[in-house]
């Protein structure tokens, strides 16, 4: 046994020392009423020292002794980690506590289970206009607005895992400021989940909602081809790691607004059918045996059989779609019954093309508006997924801008009986 760098070997499997270091995930799964819900952050840097304290006991103090690939799991009781939820808490206000110059001149109006920060609303006890914690509209009508200022997550129980990626060289007993990563995974995956009445959250998903800056014909936009990558490798990993996961071995699967890459390499369908607007794109595709060139905002209708494929893919392009709910019911349709669509997305997008409220919308929000997208499709056994936090790759032309890689969000569902 040997002890280098804050490492400590047996054999060849380095272990965690008390004062080490290493890369690791943390990873919460909860559930509403609607979805199930996972969510993992990255940490490129845990100090044992400084950090464990601000884990679960059951993960914390487990952490000494861990080796590269094991996973330590805790479950804290509804409120455990954000503070119970109390009605307290849940104020009505003025609707001019909203509706003030400062907010009106940002567009922005109040919808029913949408989140804005804090300190939108003025006159709130504790809040100043500079707080940025999340908010919930639970009620509104022309004079009163009430506000739930609960943590998102406080209603639900979390399951807490950490998985170690890897042990690292060196060690860390100093003093100073310390990261609390647990706070920042859950700071804010609570807000993709539905009002505690069961009543649909008004996203602004209707008329000038999906309206678009540039409603020229969408064939125009991809008169020629874009043979690159949206996304950077890490977050394609990502996608393609979790459509092997959910979709069955030897698979006939539809790739829903397509291109050249349906990131299915790891999936390996026996039959894939890819359906794009560009023609060039399509005929790229190496794993393509039948591709469809087709504008899903001119024509939703989709000229395949029911219940014709086992899976359905749509990978950073649900928000460029004008009627998603129609095109959604059309997957559906195609669907067998057990199959699964699997909506994948980030935080980047062309602008001139995406629906008007998905900029306007928190990326967890848009989670939300997915799954209630899938949810009014017919879909059931819905899940989410958020993966944050992955260092960006070094070659990729972006990481000069950002270390961090593309999130990676991911909503998925399965049509239930016929």
């Amino acid at each position: 046994m040997s002890a280098i760098h804050g490492i400590e070997h047996i054999g060849e499997s380095p272990i965690l020392e008390a004062q080490g270091l290493a890369r690791a995930t943390l990873t919460i799964e909860w559930e509403d009423d609607l979805a199930h819900h996972r969510d993992e952050l990255h940490v490129e840097r845990l100090s044992v020292w400084r950090e464990s304290d601000l884990l679960p006991p059951d993960i914390g103090e487990r952490l000494p002794g861990m080796r590269a690939g094991e996973v330590a799991h805790a479950h804290v009781a509804a409120g455990g980690l954000t503070g119970e939820r109390s009605e307290s808490r849940v104020v009505t206000v003025k609707r001019t506590a909203f509706d003030h110059p400062s907010i009106r001149s940002l567009g922005v109006r109040p919808r029913i289970g949408r989140f804005y920060p804090q300190g939108f609303f003025r006159g709130l006890p504790e809040v100043f206009g500079e707080t940025v914690l999340p908010a919930r509209v639970l009620d509104l009508d022309a004079q009163h607005i009430t506000v739930d200022l609960n943590h998102p997550l406080a209603p639900y129980p979390v399951d807490v895992s950490l998985h170690v990626d890897e042990v690292l060289p060196g060690s860390d007993r100093r003093g100073g400021r310390c990261i609390d990563p647990l706070h920042d995974l859950m700071r804010h995956p609570g807000m993709a989940s539905p009002l505690p009445n069961g009543a649909p959250t008004d996203y602004g998903d209707s008329g000038d909602g999906m309206a678009r800056l540039d409603e020229r014909n969408d064939g125009l936009f991809y008169t020629g081809p874009r043979m690159v990558q949206h996304l950077d490798t890490r977050a394609l990993e990502t996608i393609a790691r979790l459509y092997a996961e959910l979709l069955p071995a030897g698979a006939a699967v539809l790739d829903l607004m397509g291109s050249f890459d349906s990131h299915l390499d790891e999936a390996r369908p026996a039959a894939l059918t890819v359906l794009g607007l560009n023609a060039e794109e399509l005929a790229a595709n190496p794993m393509a045996g039948h591709w469809m060139a087709q504008d899903l905002n001119a024509e939703p209708l989709i000229d395949l059989p029911s219940d014709s494929v086992d899976g359905v893919v749509c990978t950073a392009s649900i928000e460029y779609l004008v009627d998603p709910v129609a095109v959604l019911r059309e997957a559906r349709r195609i669907l067998r019954p057990g199959g699964r669509l699997v909506v994948a997305f980030s935080n980047r997008w062309f602008p001139t093309k995406a629906i008007r409220i998905w900029s306007e919308l928190h990326e967890f929000e848009r989670l939300g508006l997915v799954t209630q997208w899938l949810q009014r499709a017919g879909f059931g056994e819905l899940n989410t997924l958020s993966s944050r936090g992955w260092p960006r790759p070094a070659n990729d032309p972006h990481a000069h801008e950002t270390p961090l890689s593309d999130p990676v969000y991911a909503v998925w569902g399965t049509k239930c009986g016929a």
